[in-house]
């Protein structure tokens, strides 16, 4: 097969351009000895460079990654190049290696009778390979190791005994398998049983010969149990764990004291709802199915945080941006509970835009000594809030708990609410999550149940108010997003527009 030469163009020194004809198997130190060749250069002081980039002279042109028309720069050494000694090695077709070491102006015949004289004669046809460079015995007198690129190191150099016939054959061809022929499927009919075949099975069948016993024997009784316990064709009647029927207490009575502005009431932990069950031991037992569901969760958060993007400053921003767009559009107020070390919690309510500075001055009120100086943390981890943050900008939406904390230079002290507010104006843990439901508008009937006459009072005059307003209407605060429809006047009378005029008119 014919190769097609391409072409390489030379920058050199004096600023002359020269173009070399190179083949795939050309060294790029041919090319260099050419070009020196014709302007008198000595090639030992220059290198070649494309695009700024040393090129390794010992390479072929095939292997080197150089285009057609390819733009070559000549530059100076760093130091002269000198030649060594090659150090070759002769691979035999028997997987045989033969080693000796040559000058690189030595020729491929002086390497094949150094090296493995018996077959340097031309009846044997030695082929010399180096790097898909097939070498005859015709011209392996006229090939030299330095044409070859080896001007030093280390190569490997294969030997076989092939007719020039032979070279030309490619191997290593594959060919698509021929696919054998199938026969014609014929149809055929389901297979049906003659009367006569369907005798002979059951006289070919015979019953199983058991020893009989009587009902009431243990081999009878322990048959049946064995026929109870095992599974029944039909739908899987595996149950997932169950827990426990509790034997739950009544709730609690809400008891609300409202404590001024804001619906602030102020209640004890203890007074929480804590209802609890004992849980046998065989429900802590982790099956198969419950490892799995964990291995599961843990390779999907694993998942996840690897391909999680990574989030720049700005994108942080944006995020932060729009989950405050989005409290702001779903809620209007939100619930602030304080924490004292004492464990007395002190509740109010606030708008999502006010700042964490209101929430001091609500506390300050309340507080027995009003120039202590405190501050307000969330928890884990611990974080101070500062005093400009709105409560929708410190996470403090719909609801949080804040935690009431001191210097460290300050005195300890078990009390810090005023006495009074500890011993007749009390709530309970129902008590405040009713007022919570009744900022949001969601009052539930066991909500009426206050103690002290002022709420109850106030909770009359509130039915009533609802009641002349009308019968459908509950206690829910209006939507911020809703707009009243301006075809509906406030009394009762439909507004039509100019242009409408309706039938029999």
């Amino acid at each position: 097969m014919a190769t097609t030469s391409r072409t390489v163009t030379v920058l050199t020194i004096n600023g002359r351009r020269q173009n070399v004809k190179v083949e795939p198997n050309t060294t790029v130190l041919e090319i260099l000895e050419q070009v020196c060749a014709k302007h008198n250069f000595n090639a030992a002081e220059y290198d070649l460079k494309h695009h700024n980039k040393v090129m390794d002279l010992s390479a072929m042109f095939r292997f080197s990654g150089l285009p057609n028309n390819a733009l070559l720069e000549m530059t100076e050494a760093k130091k002269i190049r000198t030649e060594a000694d090659v150090q070759l090695a002769v691979q035999l077709e028997d997987g045989s290696r033969l080693d000796g070491t040559f000058k690189p102006s030595s020729s491929l015949l002086d390497v094949l009778k150094a090296v493995c004289a018996d077959k340097a004669n031309s009846e044997s046809n030695p082929v010399m390979i180096y790097m898909r460079k097939e070498v005859q015995w015709e011209a392996m007198d006229k090939t030299t190791l330095k044409s070859l690129g080896l001007i030093g190191g280390r190569a490997i150099i294969r030997l076989l005994q092939r007719k020039p016939e032979e070279l030309r054959v490619q191997a290593n061809v594959s060919a698509p398998l021929p696919q054998k022929e199938r026969p014609e499927e014929k149809e055929e009919l389901p297979y049906v049983r003659r009367p006569q075949q369907v005798a002979q099975a059951k006289e070919e069948v015979k019953p199983m010969e058991v020893d009989p016993a009587p009902p009431g024997s243990p081999t009878t009784s322990k048959k049946q149990k064995q026929d109870s316990d095992c599974p029944q064709p039909g739908p899987s009647t595996v149950k997932p764990k169950q827990l426990p029927e509790p034997d739950l207490e009544p709730l609690p009575v809400p008891i609300i004291h409202i404590l001024g502005d804001r619906d602030a009431v102020l209640f004890h932990v203890e007074s929480a709802e804590q209802r609890s069950f004992e849980l046998p031991d065989s429900f802590f037992d982790v099956t198969v199915a419950d490892v799995r569901r964990m291995y599961a969760d843990l390779r999907n958060k694993v998942k996840d945080l690897d391909e999680a993007p990574l989030m720049t400053t700005e994108l942080r921003q944006l995020e932060d941006s729009k989950r405050v767009l989005n409290d702001l559009a779903r809620f209007r107020v939100t619930a602030i509970r304080v924490q004292f070390p004492d464990r007395h919690v002190l509740q109010g309510i606030f708008k999502l835009h006010e700042t964490v500075a209101d929430v001091r001055s609500f506390v300050t009120s309340f507080l027995q000594d009003s120039t202590l100086d405190f501050h307000l943390f969330t928890t884990p981890p611990k974080q101070i809030l500062g005093p400009e943050s709105t409560l929708v900008e410190a996470k403090c939406v719909p609801q949080a708990l804040l935690h009431f904390g001191l210097p460290e230079a300050a005195p300890k002290q078990d009390k810090f609410l005023q006495p009074a507010l500890y011993e007749q104006q009390l709530s309970n843990a129902a008590g405040a999550a009713v007022v919570v439901a009744r900022s949001r508008g969601q009052v539930e009937p066991a909500a009426a149940a206050v103690v002290d006459g002022a709420t109850s009072a106030n909770s009359e005059q509130e039915q009533v108010a609802s009641g002349e307003s009308g019968s459908g209407m509950n206690n829910r605060l209006p939507n911020a997003n809703f707009r009243p429809s301006s075809v509906q006047q406030q009394g009762g009378e439909v507004k039509l527009p100019k242009w409408f005029k309706p039938l029999g008119k």
